[in-house]
């Protein structure tokens, strides 16, 4: 659906089915690059579940028109706003990649706000090297063939999709082409600034979900793990893919969020 927010026009997903804010609701936000389309086989399967699903395009990405924001600590904000002016109720965070950081911040900022935060293959600080924040400023559409390429495991190197008639690096490249040009550098610039997500690890005081990457390539296992000791409760499971694990095991993503979430549900009720 699409919204008039902040003056901008904005884009906000839901499954394909009407928000209700009687309902448990699952936040999905996307990372550097990204869209709502990031999270295409989470949204419906969820919306369907029975949840009230939200999975914005951020200002200047996907659909939305505007700036792209700048730092993560202004990507939180927005999406603070959002959720009021949604008035969402009972809120799972659920971050990919840049999105994890920005999950980090929101909870840091607004303590109440989440019942559930969900990471998926991501950590507490993502560094960029040079050479692609010079990519992403000089020739953004190599840039993105680049990170499509690093963000795949072995099944998008063959080709090979887990849903018939789909192509990792060709839905990978198209869904980044449809952003502002610049959205993928600032997004980058924002990623590299934050300094603050150890700090925000530790003050998780909500039941947490991390999802990793065995063959992560941008946020790396290794920082994966560092990351889930920080966090005083979290669950973690480890997928046998790349970066966009979304999109290449969504499956099992799915069931893992669906388990926590249970959980999550009968932790309220004790």
């Amino acid at each position: 659906m699409f919204i008039n927010f902040k003056g901008a026009k904005t884009y906000v997903g839901t499954g394909g089915k009407n928000l209700e804010t009687n309902k448990t609701t699952i936040c999905f936000i996307h990372g550097s690059g990204q869209n709502h389309l990031s999270f295409v086989q989470q949204a419906r399967y969820f919306a369907y579940k029975g949840y009230s699903v939200i999975v914005p395009d951020m200002p200047g990405h996907g659909f939305s028109d505007g700036n792209p924001c700048r730092s993560i600590k202004e990507n939180a904000e927005w999406i603070y706003d959002l959720l009021k002016e949604l008035k969402a109720k009972d809120i799972v965070f659920v971050g990919h990649s840049q999105g994890c950081l920005v999950g980090l911040e929101l909870n840091k900022i607004y303590p109440e706000l989440l019942k559930g935060i969900i990471f998926v293959a991501g950590s507490n600080t993502i560094s960029v090297n040079q050479f692609l924040l010079d990519l992403a400023s000089s020739n953004p559409k190599k840039a993105y063939k680049m990170m499509v390429t690093w963000g795949h495991g072995k099944d998008g190197a063959m080709s090979i999709a887990s849903w018939p008639g789909h192509s990792y690096f060709g839905e990978g490249f198209n869904v980044m082409n449809m952003n502002i040009e610049d959205a993928l550098k600032l997004d980058l610039e924002a990623c590299n600034e934050y300094q603050d997500g150890e700090d925000a690890s530790k003050k998780i005081n909500i039941p947490a979900l991390a999802v990793l990457a065995q063959y992560d390539q941008m946020t790396p296992l290794k920082s994966g793990k560092k990351f889930v000791d920080i966090i005083n409760n979290c669950e973690s499971h480890i997928l046998d893919c790349g970066h966009f694990l979304q999109a290449e095991r969504p499956k099992e993503l799915n069931l893992i969020i669906s388990s926590y979430l249970d959980k999550l549900e009968n932790i309220e009720i004790i």
